[in-house]
């Protein structure tokens, strides 16, 4: 049963290994003066300190709620020893699963219809670049989101966002050859199948390991 307990009765675990950098902060302290909502903390009983509560999953948004000036949290009590508390910090923020890349660029591209770039990229941890990228290749091919799971089994190739930076010489002469090849083709390329097609140009010409553009 969730209830809500004040902020000043909350206490961090001392032992507690994640650590969430401001950047990461600042965007979950947006998400909850957006939204209002958060998952309830996990606390239970402080073992030597009465009327307190340890935190045992939930110390980021606990910064973030103090940061917003919440004077409660939303929180789940657990009756658990000190030996199994350990075992939950240790397992709780590593058992979270794993993305599925082609899905996230999915929901990223729609996300990209409803909310403006700047907007999305202060609630996100993609950067405004990142999101810029993204929305030009979604905008070029199309993701199927129905065929990701076929996909993935039939193929084991599959779309991935490459991200760099260069300075605005080497850009220029990167966006250049891009043109050049995309040009060449007759303007049926993508910019990024023309740069799949530069980097089999180089691989021939030094007799590296290719496959067909």
């Amino acid at each position: 049963m969730v209830r809500k307990i004040r902020i000043e009765l909350l206490v961090p675990h001392p032992e507690n290994c994640n650590h969430m950098d401001a950047r990461t902060l600042e965007k979950l302290q947006r998400h909850i003066e957006r939204s209002g909502n958060y998952e309830p903390l996990a606390v239970r009983p402080h073992p030597r300190r009465k009327s307190k509560f340890q935190v045992i999953n939930g110390h980021n948004r606990l910064r973030a709620l103090k940061a917003l000036g919440h004077r409660t949290a939303e929180c789940i009590v657990w009756e658990v020893d000190s030996n199994q508390t350990r075992l939950y910090l240790a397992t709780l923020n590593q058992l979270s699963g794993r993305e599925v890349p082609e899905r996230r660029v999915y929901l990223l591209e729609r996300l990209l219809k409803r909310f403006e770039m700047a907007e999305l990229s202060m609630l996100l941890p993609e950067q405004e670049e990142q999101l810029a990228a993204l929305r030009q290749i979604v905008e070029n091919e199309p993701i199927d989101l129905d065929n990701i799971g076929r996909s993935r089994q039939k193929e084991p190739a599959l779309p991935v966002i490459m991200e760099f930076m260069l300075n605005e010489a080497d850009a220029r002469q990167v966006n250049m050859a891009l043109d050049l090849v995309i040009d060449k083709g007759r303007k049926s390329l993508s910019r990024g199948r023309a740069l799949v097609r530069l980097a089999h140009f180089y691989l021939e010409a030094i007799g590296g390991p290719c496959g067909r553009p």
